[in-house]
């Protein structure tokens, strides 16, 4: 059982209101031992208050949900995606 909608997601991106929160959550998967994590340009599918977002390895979308729980305030959403196309799978209140 995947977690995801889109068979063939291989990533996943957080998106933030801020800056400060993309890199602290940067800092935090690289930290906590999440590979291929990258900060990236915002893809054009995904819409987001500021120009940049972290991207991980969708397989550790769980585990991410749990490290960004002090950002949480911050996060605009999550999606899923390979890259071209991207399904959301979280968006925030508000």
């Amino acid at each position: 059982g995947r977690a995801v909608t889109s068979d063939n997601a291989a990533f996943g991106v957080a998106t933030f209101h801020s800056t400060y929160s993309v890199l602290k959550a940067e800092k935090i998967f690289k930290e906590a031992g999440l590979e291929m994590v990258r900060l990236i340009p915002v893809p054009s599918q995904v819409s987001s208050d500021c120009g940049v977002t972290v991207r991980f390895l969708i397989a550790d979308l769980e585990r991410a949900r749990e490290l960004m729980k002090s950002l949480e305030h911050d996060l605009e959403g999550i999606y899923a995606g390979t890259g071209r196309e991207w399904d959301i799978v979280y968006e925030a209140e508000g």
